[in-house]
């Protein structure tokens, strides 16, 4: 029976492969392809900054994989029509998954190919952050914070410097950066917003840029028409690639029509839509709006929830963010009761977004009903004036 299933090849183990993965093993014969050994919950990383053994905490192996996966360990090079070649060999498949996700400085976001060898990159860096007294982080968005913030949080002695060219959490709402704000300033980090001067790297023991995500080409069929100018992959509706409808994308190197903000969470949920499209082929959807929603840790425990316009900070979204990211790599790992679990999330989530639109659309129609009401009064005292001067006539 397994012969007779199809080959679908993902290319990323990351959160939108193994949302992929989770939701359609029973269907098709996978085949893992990913440069590195282990997905890693990259959006809590900096806590193995400070403490580098939590990593395993965080992490899965894909060879101790329980969905039946076929994991080949290699870096991808190009596809041509239904093969793809990577360095030191090739696949065949029927349906691609290219999920590859985005790369960031290290060590924030590692390609270092075994785990073991991610361990010792972390105990690294906790080394040099415990041997350095003043710590520069260039970058005010969300790495830049929850990494600043770790640090301070954990070294109180040390002098943790932040410079942005732009606002702290500058595409977040107001009330979200001014919480992050008023948090970093109370642990005592020194910030510098709008920053356009000379480089500071020289003042400082220790540097981390934190200035955001670049991406590596694909070559597809020798056609480049397809890729925007930051190399992410342009797709349809149904998050398939204009030039081999048996290829979709999702996650940090796919740019859809919704123009989603790259978060875990965008990822997974266009994970899911590939893998329901896959799983249906006859009655596809369309990729959808995905709430931008965020819990950016600052250190201790605190932290900041964000859901489009709505900000929360404190214990709770801490708390919040533990939860998702036990039921995350446990759902990853297959650990039964997980997936159950880890899609009861995603439709609260959504449950919230519905809740969210409602509440908008009641607080922009209740000023005009007001105002309908404001003009009525009016032509009602205009009618009961003009009675009362018919009367004296």
């Amino acid at each position: 029976m397994r012969n007779s299933k199809k080959t679908l090849l993902i290319v990323g183990g990351g959160f939108a492969g193994m949302t992929i993965i989770t939701q359609t093993y029973k269907q098709f014969n996978i085949v893992l392809l990913d440069q590195k050994s282990y997905f890693e919950f990259v959006p809590s990383v900096f806590n193995a900054f400070i403490h580098p053994e939590s990593i395993f905490d965080l992490t899965l192996q894909f060879k101790q994989s329980k969905f039946g996966v076929l994991f080949i360990q290699g870096k991808l090079t190009h596809i041509e029509d239904n093969i793809a070649y990577y360095e030191g060999g090739q696949i065949e498949f029927d349906y691609c998954a290219i999920t590859i996700g985005s790369n960031y400085t290290n060590p924030i976001k590692s390609t270092i190919p075994k785990l073991s060898d991610r361990f010792i990159e972390l105990k690294k860096t906790q080394l040099k952050i415990i041997e350095s007294q003043t710590i520069l982080i260039i970058g005010g968005g969300t790495v830049g914070v929850e990494l600043a913030c770790e640090i301070k949080a954990s070294y109180k002695q040390k002098t943790v410097a932040l410079i942005t060219k732009g606002k702290i959490l500058s595409t977040m709402p107001k009330s979200a950066s001014e919480y992050a704000k008023k948090r970093m300033l109370n642990l005592g980090i020194e910030i510098q917003e709008n920053y356009k001067g000379p480089s500071l790297d020289s003042n400082f023991d220790l540097v981390f840029n934190c200035k955001g995500n670049n991406y590596e080409s694909v070559r597809l069929n020798d056609n480049y028409e397809m890729f925007d100018p930051k190399k992410q992959i342009l797709v349809d509706d149904y998050l398939k690639i204009r030039t081999n409808q048996n290829i979709y994308c999702a996650g940090d190197i796919c740019i859809s029509s919704q123009n989603e903000t790259k978060t875990a969470f965008a990822a997974e949920m266009q994970g899911e839509i590939v893998a329901y499209n896959l799983k249906h082929p006859n009655k596809q959807i369309k990729s959808y709006w995905i709430p931008n929603t965020y819990i950016i840790s600052l250190g201790g425990w605190k932290a900041v929830f964000v859901f489009e316009t709505f900000t929360f900070g404190g214990f709770i979204p801490y708390l919040m963010k533990l939860f998702i990211e036990v039921v995350v790599v446990n759902d990853f790992r297959g650990i039964i009761g997980f997936n159950t679990i880890h899609q009861i999330m995603n439709y609260i989530v959504y449950v919230m977004l519905y809740i969210y639109m409602i509440m908008q659309l009641l607080f922009a129609i209740a000023p005009l009903g007001s105002k309908i009401k404001q003009d009525q009064r009016v032509e009602l005292k205009r009618i009961q004036q003009e009675i009362e001067e018919f009367k004296k006539q």
